[in-house]
């Protein structure tokens, strides 16, 4: 009762869940933008500006206890102008600021906050503040008057200061080495580098907390693909084991949480990311291709229905994030006692608290237990004399029971936003999924997604990055021209539909035009006026970098389209990342992908023909091999296409695949015993 009499601050016509989250605070929240720039100008206030997002479990702990608190906001509103901001909507101004933070504090991570002058330089930074001083940082409300003197008798000092502060964080967004020809020397070396960093007990890359590098794994796979040593291999399929068999994985529902608290994957921070779980299909499939080992597949599938069950909205469109907590406790929803599986089981609990290491005890908060798989579920399963198959029927009738009880819970949030962006890279997770599995299930809601965003978020040839209950924020950025298009792509190669072809090659220009200067690709237009400077980042993060994925987006569409501006101006900035790829290996998996991509020339794949029903087991037997540099084109059952690598070979009758790599093809194949043969040849010339 006593929150429907709260009054609601400017939040409150925001779209963004998160924002909307905070409608009630009684803190004078502003969104970013140019009211709140002015009234700080005009009434000479700093700004404290706080990013976070909707899933982020210390972002909802701060403001439960400092953004709901009276008295903190009596001196916010009194001394300062405040700017909420969901850093998935604005991940251009968060890249800005996150190094900032960074560049003082030596660290980083959300909640952000940031005090900066009313022209958006930072002088003071840090993450989450307790209300009173503890684990080592001051308490927010000693912070805020402190500051808040220091402006009022020191503000030529505090401007100074922001302006150094301004001009060191800008001076490093453009890290530059000689360029270097990406050779097989040079992605050798990268994937040995990664190796060296990997956990060979618990797979992963270094020590707690672990997050799931899944461009880093990908590498890996290239390393051992150039080079046939297994160890490379080895320690992708141990990460990608461990993460699967861990609570990292939700081993009822599918779907990866955000990262691990500890070095073996057990005890994760469990909201869960729709980049995550797309990102992390990829080296999943790509397991599968190179060792047939099913179960791989079946991670990747799980992970799959999982976004199609809970993240997907009735129109295709795919939600964003769901959150850590319900009912105030992270973890709650997924957690168990072994009293509460008793109940719902009866006779099978026994055996399934053993498979899935329940105890009494519990292994996380309150005699709770996460699920996860290891030793113990091998010698249950050899107590029980099942095979894998029968085995895995009988964990999943009893899983399902308790996912029926699981769903009477209080669900954690949903941010149910659609990022143009994230969706992109859902595209290309259940369109390459549908190549490997032939489930035209995962076709369809690639397409769906799609044209989701294609209908909701392209507007008069521009691809705007956040849509929410029919309003559209219209924020063109890097990362979404650069994942979408490379969703395009993947959806073309798996469909052979045209339109979404040509849909990829209009992006890539209009991203050349808007973000593309000095041989490089920025994360915000040319034109962007709100930031203080214009943010650029060729490394890989949490995602892959929007420049590197552009880079790969146009050398794919310059190999299939053979048009001008991409070719050239594909080349020329791999050319001027390619020594940032050399120096820094793990940070840049997607240059270096981009890169491998170039070598010899990609091997081009040309279906044609008619289907008289053996497109799928050919389909199968092409998809369950590792090629990772190639493309594909195809016409069947269609009228003519004027493709370049489509012309001369569209008047077959009988279905053909036609291979040629660097100017020179290889006989045309109409049969399963021609085509494994090409597929041999092709591993042997690697």
């Amino acid at each position: 009762m006593e929150s429907q009499n709260k009054k609601q601050n400017r939040l409150q016509h925001a779209s963004s869940p998160y924002l909307l989250a905070h409608a009630d605070n009684p803190v004078d929240w502003f969104e970013w933008g140019d009211e709140a720039f002015e009234k700080a100008r005009t009434e000479d206030k700093p700004i404290f500006l706080s990013i976070g997002y909707n899933a982020c479990h210390w972002c909802h702990v701060m403001e439960h206890e400092s953004f709901e608190n009276e008295y903190t906001a009596t001196i916010l509103n009194q001394y300062f102008i405040s700017i909420k901001v969901d850093r998935e909507e604005r991940p251009d101004i968060d890249q800005i600021y996150m190094s900032a933070v960074t560049a003082m504090t030596g660290s980083g991570g959300w909640p952000m906050s940031v005090f900066m002058t009313y022209d958006k330089k930072p002088f003071f930074a840090g993450t989450y503040f307790p209300p009173q001083s503890a684990y080592g940082r001051p308490g927010f409300n000693e912070l805020l008057t402190q500051i808040a003197e220091v402006y009022k008798t020191r503000r030529d000092d505090v401007f100074a200061s922001s302006e150094k502060i301004t001009e060191q964080i800008a001076s490093r967004v453009n890290l530059t080495a000689a360029p270097r020809a990406i050779d097989r020397d040079v992605i050798i070396s990268a994937a040995r580098a990664v190796y060296g960093q990997v956990d060979h007990r618990f797979g992963g890359f270094g020590s707690a907390p672990k997050f799931p590098h899944s461009g880093n794994i990908s590498l890996l796979f290239r390393g051992y693909h150039l080079t046939g040593d297994e160890k490379l291999a080895e320690a992708a399929y141990l990460t990608l084991h461990k993460m699967a068999k861990g609570g990292i994985y939700d081993q009822l529902g599918g779907g990866f949480h955000r990262y691990s608290v500890d070095e073996q994957w057990l005890v994760p921070h469990f909201e869960k990311m729709l980049y995550d779980n797309a990102l992390m299909v990829v080296p999943y499939l790509e397991a599968y291709q190179i060792s047939g080992n099913r179960d791989f597949l079946d991670i990747a599938t799980g992970v799959l229905d999982y976004l199609q069950k809970q993240m997907t909205n009735p129109d295709g469109g795919i939600f964003a994030t769901q959150d850590a907590d319900s009912e105030g406790e992270e973890g709650k929803y997924y957690v168990w006692t072994k009293g509460e599986i008793e109940s719902i089981l009866g006779e099978d609990a026994d055996w399934f608290c053993r498979f899935f290491g329940v105890t009494d005890r519990g292994n996380f908060e309150h005699g709770t237990s996460i699920l996860h798989r290891g030793t113990h579920s091998y010698e249950v399963q050899k107590q029980l004399e099942l095979d894998d198959a029968a085995m895995s029927d009988k964990v999943r009738e009893a899983s399902d029971k308790l996912l029926t009880a699981r769903s009477r819970r209080v669900p954690p949030s949903t941010d149910d936003k659609i990022l143009a962006s994230w969706n992109g890279l859902a595209v290309s997770a259940f369109a390459q999924a549908y190549q490997v599995t032939g489930n035209e299930k995962y076709l369809q809601i690639a397409i769906r997604a799609a044209e989701y965003v294609l209908k909701n978020m392209y507007i008069n040839d521009a691809l705007y990055h956040s849509y929410r209950d029919g309003r559209l924020l219209k924020t063109e950025l890097l990362e979404d021209y650069a994942y979408f298009t490379a969703g395009l792509i993947d959806l073309y190669q798996a469909s052979f539909k045209e339109e979404y072809l040509r849909r990829a090659e209009a992006l890539s220009l209009r991203a050349i035009e808007l973000f593309y200067a000095d041989k490089q690709f920025y994360l915000a237009p040319v034109d962007d006026k709100e930031l203080i400077y214009r943010p650029q980042d060729a490394t890989d993060g949490a995602t892959p970098s929007p420049g590197g994925v552009m880079i790969y987006n146009l050398l794919r569409l310059a190999a299939i389209t053979e048009k001008e501006t991409i070719t050239s101006v594909g080349q020329e900035a791999l050319e001027a990342t390619s020594g940032l790829a050399a120096r820094i290996p793990q940070a840049t998996a997607t240059i270096l992908a981009a890169g491998h991509f170039t070598l010899d020339g990609p091997i081009e794949i040309v279906v044609t023909g008619k289907d008289s029903g053996n497109l799928r087991e050919m389909n199968r037997e092409l998809f369950s091999t590792y090629i990772p540099n190639r493309i594909i084109v195809g016409n069947i059952n269609g009228k003519n296409s004027d493709l370049p690598l489509l012309q001369g070979r569209q008047d077959v009758e009988q279905l053909t695949y036609f291979f040629c790599r660097d100017k020179a093809c290889r006989l045309p194949v109409t049969d399963v015993k021609g085509l494994k043969n090409e597929l041999a040849h092709l591993l042997e010339t690697r």
